[in-house]
Order: structure tokens, then sequence, then C-alpha cells
């Protein structure tokens, strides 16, 4: 089966979750690069803190729902420990508090989530049970 194939036989929840991933990293990555127009850039909804906890939370809801389900299939946990690597990255993330290295949390959150789907999505590709699309 073809690359394009295989992205494609995803379900749209799963294209979700790999795009919010990946928006969330990118979102933590720029916030460096751009941080020379704060004063511009902070006051706009896409650096606001709500921004932050919609991409973080919708994220891992919708990470855990899926990997979740597909696990019960596969049994196999490996996505499950890089969703809890991501979480526990945020957890620190809220007790260290320092906002000058915030942006390295949040780039590695939406990096091992998005590890966790395609990690899934291997699994799920190599996996002989009956899974459903």
């Amino acid at each position: 089966m073809s690359k394009y194939k295989h992205v494609k036989s995803l379900l749209p929840l799963e294209k979700m979750g790999i795009f919010l991933s990946f928006a969330c990293a990118v979102h933590c990555l720029s916030m460096p690069l751009l941080f020379f127009f704060a004063p511009y850039f902070m006051s706009s909804f896409a650096f606001s803190a709500r921004m932050e906890w919609f991409l973080v939370g919708s994220s891992f809801f919708l990470a855990a729902l899926l990997l979740v389900q597909d696990y019960l299939k596969h049994r196999k946990p490996l996505p499950l420990y890089f969703l809890g690597i991501a979480m526990f990255c945020k957890v620190l993330d809220i007790f260290i508090s320092i906002q000058s290295i915030e942006w390295i949390f949040g780039l590695l959150l939406g990096v091992f989530v998005a590890v966790a789907y395609w990690v899934n999505y291997q699994h799920k590709s190599a996996c002989t049970c009956k899974i459903s699309s």
C-alpha cells in the first residue's frame, strides 16, 4: 500500500489529532522566533493563554480518546507511553513555570503527541486484528 493510501485510510479524528499536535509544536516553536515582536503579537489571539490551553487540551483529549481505543484493539502500550511523556512535559512546565523556557516544553509536548500517533499508526497498520475504520 502506498504512503498516500495509508494517509487516506486514517480516520478524520486521527487526522485532526495529528494536525493539532503539529499545530501545537509549530505554535510553541514560533514563540521565541516571534518574541521580538512581543508587544504586537502578545496581544493577538494566536499567542494568548486561551489558545495555548485550547491546543493542549484538545490535543490531549483527542489523543487519549483515539490511542486508548486503538490500544484496546492491538494491545501495544508504546503510544500511550509517549502520550504519558507528553503529559509529564506539560505538568513539568506548569510546576517549573519559567517563561523563557516554556516554549521548549510546548515543543516537546507537540512532538511526543505526534510520535504517539505515528507509533500507534505503525501498530495499527501491522496489526492482524480487526480494526474497523
